[in-house]
């Protein structure tokens, strides 16, 4: 066992500790335990590799993802961590979500990145603003990474939140270029965190800002890319049943590969009566003192509602060119990949459910989740 493994296992074990706690001081100590942990944890790289089973793979825009699952892009902020998981045996990396110029993130109160984990909901909320060192650092490290196969290396952008359109378009699109020549397999164009302006507070609609911002990128980006480079674009968990269809529609005739569903939510008095009455005073202190976004458990099933209804939709809708949902948010167990695979859903991010199952099983995790898959066929519509 590695000392990152003791220390996760570690932490784990003393989180229901939380409820006695202070919800203030809990919160500066699990922001700057996070803070110390994770640079060192994405340089952790396992001693022994796990491969999953080759029937566990899925095929996906003539990529080989060799297990249906990887990490959501909130997990590595620097791009550093390839070798980490392609060890763990996951189905691919994405580096976390940049900006055309770097960014500090949140800090306020003298707590940089505010976090919070709810241990007996498991779940958790973070304030952090997309702290990042722009797609030129970012690009230029994931162009020396190694690739392993099976295990596609994804990157996460965004337009810079706070410019006017003039500026952060055409900065994201050059931000995706450098992406492009860096060698990445797939982009994430991300439009729904909650923690930024610019995003509708993580609620997607069809407005002007989203529909300008999707036509440039097809116009500038999308039908110049002399390979195989599938976009897709991430949406929040939030976002209405009713407008998918409209959304998807506006994806597929601009030519995008694929939507992800989602990201953290917002609804925060809707999920506090999921929340488990321990975690609840702390849950009330930090909805109410940062906001932020909700992550884990409490977005389970909102999360398969949202990917199964997607996947509906873009049957009916019958693309000429292959589109893929990828669902993020409440993946937790194996239990959740098979749900996923009911309903039509091959791919699948996590984050919370990524560090419980670390905690508990260290760098196997994915061997012990491999383990756990049930064979199972998507549900047909009659």
């Amino acid at each position: 066992m590695s000392l990152i493994e003791l220390l996760a296992k570690s932490e784990f074990a003393l989180r229901t500790a939380s409820s006695i706690m202070p919800p203030s001081l809990v919160v500066r100590a699990f922001t700057a335990g996070r803070n110390i942990f994770l640079p060192r944890f994405a340089q952790d790289v396992p001693a022994v590799s796990f491969v999953p089973p080759s029937d566990q793979g899925v095929t996906a825009w003539g990529l080989q993802f060799r297990f249906p699952l990887w990490n959501a892009a909130g997990m590595f902020k620097k791009g550093y961590g390839y070798d980490v998981v392609a060890a763990q045996g996951a189905g691919a990396f994405v580096a976390g979500t940049t900006t055309s110029r770097a960014r500090a993130g949140n800090v306020v109160r003298g707590i940089a990145w505010p976090s919070t984990q709810y241990p007996n909901s498991h779940s958790a909320s973070n304030w952090m603003g997309l702290p990042n060192e722009g797609h030129t650092a970012v690009a230029s490290r994931l162009s020396k990474v190694v690739k392993v196969p099976g295990c596609p290396l994804g990157a996460s952008v965004s337009a810079e939140p706070g410019l006017d359109a003039e500026q952060a378009i055409p900065e994201l699109i050059e931000g995706m270029q450098r992406y492009a020549d860096a060698g990445v397999d797939y982009l994430e164009l991300n439009e729904s965190c909650p923690n930024v302006p610019g995003h509708g507070g993580g609620h997607a609609a069809l407005d002007e800002g989203l529909l300008s911002r999707l036509d440039a990128v097809a116009q500038s980006f999308l039908v110049k890319r002399t390979r195989t480079l599938p976009v897709v674009v991430k949406l929040s968990t939030d976002t209405s049943l009713d407008q998918l269809p409209a959304l998807l529609s506006a994806l597929i005739e601009r030519g995008f590969d694929g939507v992800i569903l989602g990201n953290t939510s917002t609804r925060y008095a809707e999920l506090r009566e999921h929340v488990h009455h321990d975690d609840r005073k702390l849950y009330d202190y930090f909805t109410s003192t940062y906001g932020g976004g909700i992550s884990g458990q409490l977005l389970r099933t909102s999360s398969l509602l949202s990917s199964a209804t997607a996947v509906r939709a873009v049957q009916e809708i019958n693309p000429s060119h292959e589109f893929n949902v990828i669902r993020c948010g409440g993946v937790m167990t194996a239990d959740d990949v098979t749900a996923s695979m009911v309903e039509g859903v091959r791919l699948n991010q996590w984050y919370v459910g990524y560090f419980e199952g670390f905690a508990q099983h260290g760098h196997k995790l994915y061997r012990e989740m491999s383990a756990c898959i049930r064979p199972t066929r998507a549900r047909t519509e009659s």
